[in-house]
């Protein structure tokens, strides 16, 4: 049977990514197998096979290295490695190894001599890759898919009376992303800010997005670790505290919620892009607290902590990392200017909670944010362009 082997690797890329394209696969009938494979990564979940098992359209997972042990080329049989993630080594590898072509979606030329297609985010990437000398019938410019994996501005109204908001009832969704390092202690760090916001705004209710590929068990023993207390038990359901409003973990409709709150206040990730997509105002904050605990890619990235000395190091490197960007969310990296508010450094809930007050008792600069997002183009149809491309490749003569 002829098979397409889609490469990723962090929780982002299977959501963000894979998602939206196997999605329009199965609305065009793909004929093909469907093989979710799953990439070493520094920042992996270690849920992404489990999250990969629920996407419809997808007919196995495996790990990589499962995958390059019991591969071989077959004759007769047409196959396609599509990659969506992680490192462009694995790609060439895979293809090289299956003998079948190899397409790819991203914003830097490499790998030339091996790679059958590139898919582009933008203008910018496809003058780059022109630049590079790369052929202009071996780049497609697609749009960025991020924007395929939310719906566009929703209704506002019908997000509030889905997550329960009535009357003067307002909401601010805390999202600490779908990396481990993030999500355990940011949970708990979240939940936190909201109690002191909570306080001082008995009218506000607080929605905590939990991502599809988080591991239960990390958030519960990043809850614990806080000495916080929750409805649900292995899967955390709501806080509980002895104040106003309620600070409840959403895991069915992460969309509403957002759609629903009065701002959102998330880390750098995927799901930034997906909030502007809503035309929800966004605050970017980045706590250093734990600077140590951050993966770097690369060489350093492999500095083990067990060595005398890594921890200051790595904390070292992350500050230098961080000083080098001007922007660290993708709707100010993307625009190339400040668009969203970012506060970097060591920081408490409590600053959270005020740097949080701050922007809701201020409604024009709310709207400022959301007026900023007309700085960022949102092509979508990324998804489509892509099942297009893998369809009519499958379809073709050999």
């Amino acid at each position: 049977m002829d098979e397409l082997f889609i490469l990723t690797n962090s929780p982002g890329e299977v959501s963000g990514w894979v998602k939206p394209v196997v999605s329009e696969l199965a609305s065009k009938d793909f004929p093909a197998k469907v093989s979710l494979v799953v990439l070493p990564c520094q920042y992996a979940s270690g849920m992404e096979a489990e999250y990969g098992k629920e996407i419809e359209g997808i007919d196995s997972v495996s790990a990589f290295k499962e995958l390059w042990n019991t591969s071989v080329a077959l004759k007769g049989t047409k196959r396609l490695v599509l990659q969506l993630g992680g490192d462009p080594f694995f790609g060439a590898i895979l293809s090289a190894k299956l003998r079948c072509v190899w397409m790819i979606y991203t914003a830097r030329p490499r790998w030339k001599s091996r790679v059958g297609h590139y898919f582009v985010p933008d203008e910018a990437a496809e003058n780059r890759f022109a630049l590079q000398g790369v052929k202009r019938d071996h780049v497609t410019r697609v749009g960025n898919l991020i924007f395929d994996s939310a719906p566009e501005c929703e209704d506002t109204d019908e997000a509030r009376k889905i997550m329960d908001l009535s009357g003067d009832e307002e909401a601010v969704s805390f999202l600490p992303g779908s990396r481990p390092f993030e999500y355990r202690d940011g949970f708990p760090f979240f939940s936190c800010a909201a109690m002191d916001f909570l306080r001082k705004h008995p009218n506000y209710h607080a929605f905590l997005p939990v991502a599809p590929t988080v591991d239960e068990k990390l958030l519960i023993e990043g809850l614990d670790e806080a000495g916080l207390n929750w409805t649900g038990g292995s899967a955390a359901e709501e806080i509980l505290w002895d104040g106003p409003g309620r600070i409840r973990f959403i895991r069915e409709k992460n969309f509403e919620a957002i759609k629903a709150s009065t701002l959102a206040v998330a880390f750098p990730g995927t799901n930034n892009l997906q909030i502007t997509s809503l035309c929800v105002p966004l605050l970017i904050v980045v706590p250093l607290n734990q600077a140590e605990n951050i993966p770097l890619d690369g060489i350093p990235g492999m500095i083990p902590m067990s060595v005398p000395g890594a921890a200051a190091l790595k904390k070292k490197l992350v500050y230098w990392y961080s000083g080098r960007h001007k922007y660290v969310s993708l709707p100010n990296k993307m625009a190339g200017k400040e668009i969203v508010p970012e506060h970097r450094g060591v920081m408490t809930p409590s600053m959270v909670a005020g740097l949080v007050e701050e922007l809701v008792s201020d409604p024009e600069r709310l709207s400022e944010i959301v007026m900023g997002y007309s700085n960022i183009v949102p092509e979508r149809g990324a998804a489509s362009k892509i099942a297009d491309k893998v369809c009519d490749y499958f379809s073709s003569v050999s």
